[in-house]
């Protein structure tokens, strides 16, 4: 049962973890932690669908080089939240919102609306300041934390931690889709740069961020796995995601070389879904660890 016993014969309130698909967590993982996943909208042109529901990854990916109109995703409105907000608290459970960054979406300004519709229920919005399984690790965490019984302060304690180690790195094939996207941040000085160069990006301070450029793509993973290495600190648990825009073929190449490197607690193959695939483009690949 995901609540506590006080002593006093009362089972305090459960918490319930929520979340937006821009997170990327597996479906099963979804299922088996109890996580609401609450889908951003896809654009193509005047076409809208909600991601995962009615369109899968795998025909966004076979539509996004084809489009005409370069396809776009937005937040879930106000009402998807209040909807699953309201399902959430109705046996008197706490809600920990857990939401790609600010600086990339507005989807924590969506959910922050529609928890001021619900004043009386106890929910607390977080803006992750991250994305893909990054923010997926967080989540996954809090389900955890839920699911053993602990109270929501426990719950966002263990948000915070994790969201404050985890580290994103990730290759892209051009730099194309993240400019005219409008979401390219501090990247934007390598537009125009980039034959024969791959570049690596990360998160910094919720924003996307150049971390280094590399000659030629036959190189670019090797130096990835160089960098998580260099990450990586012996006797601590590590989680590793690797998540991959219809590139399956190096999230696998990596995998195996990572797992030469070091002994991971937890392995997750993710393809990314449209909010990330429709701004890093096919190809891009990349990873999302932590450690405890």
């Amino acid at each position: 049962m995901n609540g506590k016993d006080t002593g006093s014969g009362t089972v305090m309130a459960r918490v319930r973890v929520i979340t937006d698909s821009v997170c990327d967590l597996p479906e099963r993982l979804a299922e088996e932690y109890r996580i609401t996943v609450v889908p951003v909208l896809v654009h193509f042109g005047l076409e809208q669908y909600r991601d995962r529901i009615e369109m899968s990854i795998k025909e966004f990916m076979r539509r996004l080089p084809l489009a005409a109109i370069p396809p776009k995703t937005s937040q879930p409105p106000p009402w998807d939240f209040y909807q699953a907000y309201q399902d959430a608290t109705a046996d008197g459970s706490s809600v920990v919102s857990i939401h790609v960054s600010s600086k990339l979406s507005g989807t924590y300004q969506s959910a922050m609306i529609a928890r001021s519709m619900l004043e009386d229920r106890d929910i607390e919005v977080v803006d992750s300041g991250l994305g893909s399984m990054a923010q997926g690790w967080v989540v996954l965490k809090a389900a955890r934390e839920a699911l053993a019984g602990k109270g929501k302060q426990e719950v966002l304690e263990a948000v915070a931690r994790v969201a404050a180690r985890v580290k994103t790195l990730i290759v892209v094939d051009t730099l194309e889709y993240l400019a005219r996207n409008g979401r390219i941040g501090k990247a934007q000085a390598w537009v125009g740069s980039m034959l024969k160069i791959k570049p690596i990006l990360t998160l910094e301070e919720g924003m996307i961020a150049p971390l280094e450029k590399v000659l030629g793509g036959a190189r670019v993973l090797g130096r990835l796995v160089e960098l998580v290495q260099s990450s990586l600190e012996k006797g601590k648990r590590a989680m590793l995601s690797i998540i991959h825009a219809d590139a399956p073929e190096q999230a696998a190449r990596l995998k195996q070389e990572l797992e030469k490197l070091f002994d991971f607690d937890e392995i997750i193959i993710a393809p990314t879904g449209p909010a990330i695939a429709a701004n890093v483009g096919p190809g891009a690949y990349g990873v999302m660890l932590y450690q405890d």
